[in-house]
């Protein structure tokens, strides 16, 4: 698949499987629609780092792998700037590689301070489904071990609540 083919798909997933994991929560109504579309549009961002740090067929040197993480900033920029589409959706963009421990990335000086609950949902989707899809560097991972790695970062990477509700939902 070309990066545009995994990048769609990749967007549609995530979005997908966030949706599904707030509908289990019991979130209802036009909040869903602003979830769902805070999903598809959290790694927005990559629009402005180079393409050949996005296609690159091996793994990132240090240089691209700065360059790379500074896609959720791009994208918090970007879609706040846009009128017609929820703010949720630029908190999303900013906040999706940030852990549930405070670490992560962007680095922020926002001590104590967690992520909002649809960016942790959405760092679930996002690790599950890219775990999921082979990679050009990686083959793909399978459910089991994806379900042990998720309760491996339960408490650091993830809400240890979120997880326990993806895994059995």
């Amino acid at each position: 698949k070309s990066h545009d083919e995994y990048t769609y798909v990749h967007a549609t997933n995530v979005s997908v499987l966030t949706i599904f994991q707030a509908e289990s929560l019991g979130l209802k109504g036009e909040y869903l629609h602003d979830i769902g579309l805070a999903g598809l549009l959290h790694d927005v961002g990559k629009m402005f780092v180079a393409s050949a740090v996005l296609e690159k067929k091996s793994k990132l040197n240090e240089e691209e792998w700065f360059e790379m993480r500074k896609h959720p900033v791009y994208g918090a920029i970007f879609l706040s700037k846009l009128s017609d589409v929820p703010y949720l959706t630029a908190v999303a963009a900013f906040e999706h590689h940030m852990k549930f421990d405070g670490s992560g990335y962007p680095e922020t000086k926002r001590i104590g301070k967690k992520q909002h609950l649809i960016s942790q949902m959405i760092a679930i989707a996002d690790f599950f489904d890219a775990m999921r899809t082979e990679r050009p560097y990686r083959k793909s991972v399978d459910v089991h071990t994806i379900s042990g790695l998720m309760k491996e970062g339960a408490g650091k990477d993830f809400n240890p609540h979120l997880v326990e509700n993806f895994l059995s939902s």
